[in-house]
């Protein structure tokens, strides 16, 4: 005999149409936030700005979000859950230290011109955040300094990188590179933010690679 399975109660199906409700206006208010404290800076917008942005009734955005340093939170917190998607995979490669720092760099690059909003929160606002919060950020971005100060050093010790370089300062000077896209990059201009990370990388390599 065949089992069917039990038709959805209409108080369940009522209770799952609600939830993504708002789920999908939560997603707005974070896309909106976002989007004006990128415009006017965080600390002067306030949660009444962006309820009264979206169209909600003065205090209607607390049914969404607890406080503005929670939305601000979570956008930088998006923003580093998308590079360690890449920064994870880069790191478990079997590639060559050179390899891995050439896809770091062009990846990096390209993720930080494309997403200009959540990218300037990130590396402009991240100090808006409490010290425990700041505290999480700057293990992240550590993990990342660490990485590339080692596939330098391991390049150095197979040859393939100046041994006259010093690999500290070429990792700030590498992150400074990438990380201040989002100050300059146009969509509209002349380069893809793909073609601004591949250049990027050959400026970089070049000045490294042994001749």
């Amino acid at each position: 005999m065949t089992e069917h399975a039990e038709p959805a109660t209409p108080g369940a199906t009522t209770s799952n149409r609600t939830r993504k409700r708002r789920s999908a206006r939560r997603e707005q208010v974070l896309e909106t936030a976002a989007r004006m404290f990128f415009e006017k800076g965080y600390a002067a917008t306030t949660t009444e700005d962006i309820g009264a942005e979206l169209g909600l009734l003065k205090g209607s955005i607390y049914y969404y979000i607890s406080a503005k340093e929670d939305l601000l939170f979570e956008i930088v917190e998006r923003y580093h859950e998308d590079t360690r998607s890449y920064f994870e995979r880069i790191l478990a490669s079997d590639e060559s230290p050179l390899d891995k720092l050439r896809e770091l760099i062009t990846t990096e690059t390209a993720h930080t011109a494309t997403n200009l909003t959540r990218s300037s929160l990130f590396y402009t606002e991240w100090r808006s955040l409490s010290a425990e919060r700041q505290q999480a950020i700057i293990a992240e971005r550590a993990r990342h300094e660490h990485a590339v100060l080692d596939w330098i050093r391991e390049a150095q010790r197979a040859g393939t990188v100046r041994s006259d370089l010093d690999p500290k300062i070429a990792t700030y000077a590498i992150f400074g590179m990438v990380n201040s896209a989002y100050r300059w990059f146009r969509p509209d201009g002349p380069r893809s933010a793909e073609e601004i990370g591949v250049e990027f990388c050959e400026l970089v390599l070049g000045g490294l690679e042994t001749r």
